[in-house]
Order: C-alpha cells, then sequence, then structure tokens
C-alpha cells in the first residue's frame, strides 16, 4: 500500500491490486485511526465512506487534505489501477 503523500501527521494511501477494489477511493490515517474517502471520479462526489476511530475534527482535516490534493490523488490512483 504505497503512501502518497503526507501531511501534518496524515498519510495518504492507495491500496494495491488485487486487494484493492473500485469506487476509486483512498485511505487517510492518522494515529492509528483511519477514514476511507471515495474520491469524485466516474460523476460521483467526494464522499466519505468509513471512519474507523478517527475524530471528527481529523476527518474534517482528511476531507480537507483530499480537496486541496485531488489531482494528485486521483492521477496516483489511475497510476496504480489503470
Amino acid at each position: 500500500m504505497p503512501t502518497v503523500l503526507e501531511s501534518d501527521g496524515f498519510q495518504v494511501r492507495i491500496l494495491l491490486p488485487p486487494r484493492e477494489h473500485g469506487p476509486p477511493h483512498v485511505h487517510v490515517s492518522r494515529a492509528g485511526a483511519e477514514v476511507v474517502i471515495l474520491l469524485p471520479l466516474e460523476g460521483r462526489a467526494l464522499a466519505i465512506r468509513t471512519v474507523y476511530r478517527m475524530r471528527t475534527a481529523d476527518v474534517i482535516a482528511a476531507v480537507r487534505l483530499v480537496e486541496a490534493h485531488l489531482p494528485l490523488l486521483t492521477q496516483s490512483w489511475r497510476t496504480y489501477h489503470g
């Protein structure tokens, strides 16, 4: 699972095939907690899929981080998943 971005204690990762699956999304972790965020591809809006033990303030910060780096994260997803 490559880390494609690190910022303010957050690590943004994309799992690789065959373990990974669509729809396009990233795993954002910090301090043992994680949020899975769907990327706004295939006609969808950015959305939170799952939250694991992450505080609401950190979820909001993670969403803002993903929004700020959408071109990089979208390109990274396409690089790893075609």
